[in-house]
């Protein structure tokens, strides 16, 4: 309409004006390149034979004196026309296809072929949705299929990218065509589903029937780990384009807890906003210096003498009193904190160690150590300083490693735990039992130490289970040629229990509880063996 009208005013305008040698028979080019853009070729050629015919043989070239104009006029102008009515309109559809393949590419993700998450966040509700997705989304569930960094590490990106397109294949086709599959970022996907609890029930029982339990990528098996986050989708999560937010806090949790699924609820938000402010308090009290380092002494089965002392962070807050440390450490190795805490119970520690010696006391420093520090060039160079800057030998100071962070990256691990055994490094196996490692990983690795976890001690002699389990590791540690130490001994019965299975040491509040610098060396001046350098002999 609008088309048909700038023809007809153009028209209008010319014949107004005086006629064709007068006025402006150009102003037709208006709506002739409008039409093509618009309608394309076709549209653009009936614009041009339209405007054409109207400044044809019809139209005056002098409406004054009445002469007309020739054939040959109009009909080179009709042919200008054409040619810029055709070029507009070819114009428009190259620039409509390139638009259109360029909103392809922004629709799907181009690793895993699933529609791009952004597309995603920008559904609103109502009619637009309903006729994008096909209905209005009232779940969203996140699923992280771990392990992939693993995959990344040693078979490379195109090997990544493929497990990451066989999973989007497999998740797919587990769900149907009941919901939307997304990529979020990295190996995390998100998927939107239709309201309705038996719609929600239906697809996770087809996930579960369908999904294997491992895909293969190059002859090799990679097991699909999977952890889930679940949330409800409300108005303002469909309105702000945040369809993931719940699901994705809960996936936190359900990572945090050590637990495989997580459903989002209120609370996750309050702890999320909890957490954020510890850790900002935590970070004023590193910086001024507010945090404490205690020692809980480790003791020699043989002569019931300590000879070492686990280093442990304590902070007292102003505002919340004793914090535990299991309530501010797993939130601070997440974040670059961990680095200074370390150091500075790395630094303390150390310096009390050279202290006591200096007094005649003897006894060796337990570090714990954050795998991803260890990963760190720049930490380990400050490892390696550290007993020359207080004048003690590298080998009174023993790094921990949890067991799960050490065969998260066995190889890495391994020539990390080399080169600190070269400076003198004593190494110990921290929480055994709690993770994955065996006699074909652990017999490889340079270990002075391991420490069979609390969870198989508190409970001896009672539990079967856990009197097998210490049994097993004392008798492994004692073919491999190292010590072995039990942590959370809290009974005359465990350790009299552990005495029989042959350990070396225990820790634990049977002996001592941590303890401030003073406390510990008063206790540990009582024990007179002390002064006599009572350390088990430990193996090269």
């Amino acid at each position: 309409m609008a088309i048909a009208l700038g023809l007809v005013m153009a028209t209008v305008l010319v014949h107004q004006t005086g006629g064709t040698r007068y006025a402006y028979p150009y102003l037709l080019l208006l709506p002739i390149i409008f039409a093509g853009a618009v309608f394309k070729v076709p549209g653009g050629l009936i614009a041009a034979a339209a405007a054409g015919l109207a400044l044809g043989p019809w139209m005056p070239l002098d409406v004054t004196i009445g002469t007309m104009q020739t054939t040959e006029d109009w009909l080179v102008r009709m042919g200008m026309y054409a040619v810029i009515g055709g070029f507009s309109g070819a114009l428009s559809t190259m620039l409509f296809a390139y638009q259109q393949e360029a909103l392809i590419k922004e629709r799907r993700d181009p690793v895993s072929g699933l529609i791009a998450p952004m597309v995603a966040e920008r559904l609103r509700p109502g009619r637009d949705t309903r006729e994008t997705i096909g209905f209005e989304p009232a779940f969203a569930v996140v699923i992280a299929f771990e392990g992939l960094e693993t995959v990344l590490r040693m078979m490379g990106l195109e090997a990544s990218n493929r497990a990451i397109f066989q999973f989007a294949h497999v998740l797919t086709e587990a769900i149907g065509d009941r919901a939307l599959v997304t990529r979020i970022h990295g190996s995390t996907f998100g998927i939107l589903l239709p309201p309705g609890r038996r719609n929600f029930s239906l697809i996770a029982e087809r996930m579960k029937k369908s999904m294997p339990d491992a895909i293969e990528i190059d002859n090799c098996s990679i097991i699909l780990m999977l952890r889930v986050g679940i949330g409800r989708i409300d108005e303002s999560d469909r309105f702000y384009g945040q369809p993931f937010r719940k699901p994705l806090a809960a996936l936190h949790l359900a990572r945090f807890r050590g637990h495989r699924v997580a459903r989002y609820n209120r609370s996750i938000d309050r702890q999320a906003q909890e957490n954020l402010s510890l850790i900002g308090e935590f970070s004023e009290a590193l910086q001024q210096e507010r945090l404490s380092v205690h020692f809980q002494p480790k003791v020699d089965m043989a002569t019931g003498h300590v000879f070492a002392a686990e280093a442990l962070v304590r902070w007292w807050s102003d505002t919340r009193g004793f914090v535990p440390p299991g309530r501010f450490i797993p939130l601070i190795e997440h974040t670059t904190l961990i680095d200074p805490m370390t150091r500075f119970v790395a630094e303390q520690s150390v310096r009390m160690s050279a202290e006591w010696r200096a007094g005649g006391l003897n006894i060796d420093v337990a570090l714990n150590i954050c795998p991803s520090l260890l990963r760190s060039r720049d930490f380990l160079s400050f490892l390696e300083q550290l007993p020359g800057r207080y004048g003690v030998p590298a080998s009174t100071i023993e790094i921990e490693i949890t067991e799960t962070a050490l065969m998260d990256d066995i190889v890495a691990m391994r020539r990390t735990l080399e080169r600190l055994c070269a400076h003198g490094f004593l190494i110990a196996i921290d929480d055994y039992g709690t993770g994955y490692a065996s006699l074909k990983y652990l017999k490889e690795l340079p270990v002075n130490w391991v420490k069979l976890d609390q969870s198989f001690v508190r409970d001896l002699p009672g539990n079967e289970a856990s009197c097998e389990i210490s049994a097993a590791t004392a008798a492994m540690c004692k073919r491999l040629n190292y010590k072995v130490i039990a942590e959370g001994v809290e009974t005359s019965d465990s350790l009299e229990f552990l005495r029989a299975q042959g350990f070396d040491a225990v820790q634990g509040y049977h002996h001592a509880k941590p303890m401030p610098p003073e406390e510990f060396l008063d206790w540990a001046s009582g024990n007179l063996a002390a002064m006599e350098n009572p350390r088990p002999a430990v193996p090269a």
